[in-house]
């Protein structure tokens, strides 16, 4: 119980945070142990189809969701969902939720430049190179080394 309890303190902390650093949320916040980022203000529509691949970069994983009206397809949608129990499994309590939305915050402001193209014969070259040039940037990449340092102070329980 007290697991679960902490799981939803984390979101709503995390939710918190990732407004606090200007990012739209979906009702605001979270009642539960998900929330869903809304990158249209950051990408315009289907930044979630952004989003997942340059915090996949950074080591941090969330998956694509639409959000409510969305103005994308449900292939490239505009939000991103996240959640907290893993992290919560590694320990991670409400002060840590300000650091990871700092640096999921990050994260999103490196998306600002990509924009999907409405043609959809480009996409798939657009979404190639997007692919093959965030792999190699040099802000995502010292995030993901931020990432990796805080994970080494909170392991995953049961691994050595």
């Amino acid at each position: 119980k007290k697991y679960g309890q902490q799981i939803v303190k984390n979101a709503k902390a995390l939710a918190k945070a990732l407004s606090k650093n200007g990012i739209k949320l979906v009702g605001d916040g979270t009642e539960n142990h998900l929330l869903i980022a809304d990158l249209t203000p950051i990408t315009s529509t289907s930044g979630g189809a952004f989003g997942h691949i340059a915090l996949e970069v950074t080591q941090i994983y969330a998956n694509k969701n639409t959000i409510p009206n969305e103005q994308g397809s449900p292939f490239y949608p505009s939000g991103i969902r996240l959640g907290t129990p893993a992290i919560t499994t590694r320990g991670m309590r409400e002060k840590d939720m300000v650091t990871v939305a700092n640096l999921i915050s990050r994260v999103f402001k490196e998306l600002k430049p990509y924009r999907l193209p409405d043609d959809k014969n480009a996409r798939v070259q657009f979404l190639k190179n997007f692919n093959e040039e965030i792999v190699d940037n040099k802000k995502l990449l010292e995030i993901r080394a931020e990432v990796q340092k805080l994970c080494k102070r909170f392991p995953v329980p049961g691994i050595k």
